[in-house]
């Protein structure tokens, strides 16, 4: 379909989504699929109080990728807007402070984890001996790994984040794959028992942290190491408030699962127990899944926000929206219509957890929809800048959940599943409301997502198809928004002129086959006497920068002479390849 000049395409947006989107899916279900086949393992090896054993323990290795998240996550973010906006000593000062904060931290409170494993072990047991004498050696192997575990995850973030889902995806799957089969060997085959379980995921945690390490021997890689003793701690604490409601939601899953450990137990026993420790392997991996998508937000629209990019940070959101919610449509209703699978996976037989495990997970399954919109609009704020709401979303979707499954315990031990449901719809309603009361005192500020409809400053934002009659047009429309903005003469032929030969260069060399189905992004903004133009494209890796010598003289013949034009047009220009696009940004000083 021809698209009008003025108008924005999602193609290259939608673009960078699924090269992202899939490769992020992949390699957080594949991490996840890590710690699930721990659980699959042990319990048809060892037995399911071996299950239960991990599933205690989680929350305890659940507070360790909060830091993670609280350090890591929250400099990818502020990495991906100084991206996004050329600061490359922001970009690299939050990643210098974030290793060593996180390398600290990580080898620190593992000590710890190792020598009070028993008393640690002890409480979340509630002295029961069958499990605790599971749940120790796992604990206390686990630690030993803990650095690894949080090295990866934030080295995974900014990989990501510097434009290379793919090499993290890589990571993940590898370790996950030799995480099987050193889990089979480990506890099979050298009878190490559930130690051999963690060791395996241990080594899994290293592989993956290996595999990140070559992204930074890249060419496409930005990412430095640049330790600024001076701003150290001012980087630690942006990553630490960026990072915090996404943390607050990762403790506080650990409060909830360890809470409704106790109510379940409570209620309905050990066979109630391995009920919602089922559960919870599956709501593990819709976690993942959904960590997946919103890294896509995280890190691609962390860049648009930076690049005052309202447009195309609006097409991400709908566009995560819906490819998450007919995902988790599938999910829910495979999990629905087969819920007895799920039971002989995790060692149901016998009859061993028949009476609740069927009922609890269709129950369980209708909460996955509403959870999953959540979740995506929480860390859509986050970027935005809405940190309380992002907050107290945060606290709020862990803390309904527990709340409802212990006010529905005392109702009837068969109907505390039904918390996790309603919760679930009474939280997304709850937004509703209040997104849709914020529409009607801003009309620019879109309910749900909350997303401007118009940019902050003066902008054009359009997308352009590679053929020769859109560049024409909109070369002319570029002339036209300078003028109505009163950029000087000077200034409105150079940029025209820069435009102009990134635009026919992008034609003649950029795809080779069917150029006419590929669109082109072209963003201006006219700021504080700066005109700032940014092209993104998804053709071949081409870095239009070139080294200058003043000495030589412009030939006509010279078959890079538009190429030296913009280079000596603009007051600054800068290149980066990123989610498979070319991305050019060059700034122009005017006299406005």
């Amino acid at each position: 379909m021809r698209t009008t000049i003025g108008q924005r395409n999602p193609y290259l947006i939608t673009r960078a989504l699924r090269t992202f989107m899939w490769a992020s899916i992949l390699a957080a279900v594949s991490n996840q699929l890590a710690t699930t086949t721990d659980a699959v393992v042990v319990s048809n090896l060892i037995g399911t109080d071996a299950i239960s054993a991990i599933n205690v323990v989680m929350p305890v290795l659940t507070l360790f990728t909060c830091l993670m998240i609280l350090f890591g996550i929250g400099a990818s973010i502020v990495a991906a807007k100084a991206i996004g906006r050329c600061d490359e000593e922001t970009a690299n000062g939050m990643f210098t402070s974030c290793l060593i904060s996180s390398g600290v931290t990580s080898v620190a409170l593992a000590i710890l984890m190792f020598f009070f494993s028993p008393f640690i072990v002890e409480i979340l047991t509630q002295g029961n001996e069958d499990i605790y004498r599971y749940a120790l050696p796992y604990l206390r192997s686990m630690s030993l790994f803990v650095p690894f575990l949080m090295l990866a995850g934030v080295l995974e973030n900014f990989v990501k984040t510097d434009g290379n889902p793919r090499i993290v995806m890589i990571a993940v799957i590898v370790g996950s794959v030799l995480n099987l089969a050193f889990d089979i060997v480990f506890v099979k085959y050298c009878s190490l028992g559930i130690r051999g379980s963690a060791y395996a995921t241990g080594l899994n945690y290293i592989v993956a942290l290996l595999i990140c390490c070559t992204h930074f021997r890249s060419p496409y890689n930005s990412l430095r190491w640049r330790l600024d003793r001076k701003r150290l701690f001012k980087y630690v604490g942006q990553s630490v408030s960026q990072g915090f409601a996404m943390s607050i939601n990762t403790f506080l899953l650990a409060v909830s699962i360890t809470a409704i450990n106790a109510i379940v137990l409570h209620a309905q026993g050990t066979e109630g127990l391995y009920c919602w420790s089922v559960c919870l392997q599956l709501f593990l991996i819709m976690q993942m899944a959904l960590s997946g998508i919103s890294s896509s937000i995280y890190s691609i629209g962390g860049v648009l926000v930076g690049e005052q990019d309202m447009q195309g940070l609006s097409i991400l959101n709908n566009r995560c929206l819906l490819y998450q919610c007919a995902a988790m449509a599938v999910v829910m209703l495979f999990i629905f219509s087969a819920p007895d699978m799920f039971g002989r996976l995790f060692g149901s037989v016998n009859g061993n957890g028949s009476e609740f495990l069927p009922a609890a997970l269709r129950i369980y399954s209708l909460m996955i929809i509403p959870y999953s919109v959540v979740a995506l609009l929480r860390s859509n704020y986050q970027i935005l800048g809405r940190y309380s709401l992002s907050l107290f979303l945060s606290v709020s979707q862990l803390l309904l959940m527990a709340a409802f499954v212990w006010g529905f315990s005392f109702i009837s031990p068969k109907t505390l599943w039904w918390g996790f449901p309603l919760s679930s719809f009474c939280l997304f309603a709850g937004v509703l409301v209040f997104t849709g009361a914020v529409h009607v005192r801003n009309r620019n500020i879109r309910m749900l997502t909350l997303i401007p409809e118009t940019d902050k400053v003066e902008s054009l934002n359009i997308s352009v198809k590679l053929e020769r009659e859109d560049i024409e047009n909109a070369t002319c429309t570029i002339a036209d928004f300078l003028r109505r903005q009163h950029i000087d003469a000077t200034t409105t032929y150079e940029v025209r002129l820069a435009c102009e030969e990134l635009m026919y260069n992008l034609l003649n060399y950029a795809v080779e086959k069917n150029p006419e189905k590929h669109f082109f992004d072209l963003h201006i903004r006219c700021h504080d006497g700066k005109v700032n133009i940014l092209i993104k494209d998804d053709g071949r890796p081409f870095n239009p920068i070139l080294k200058q010598d003043s000495g030589i003289l412009f030939s006509l013949d010279d078959e890079h002479l538009g190429l030296k034009l913009v280079n000596r047009l603009g007051a600054a220009i800068s290149y980066k390849y990123m989610y498979n696009q070319n991305m050019v940004q060059i700034t122009f000083q005017t006299d406005k």
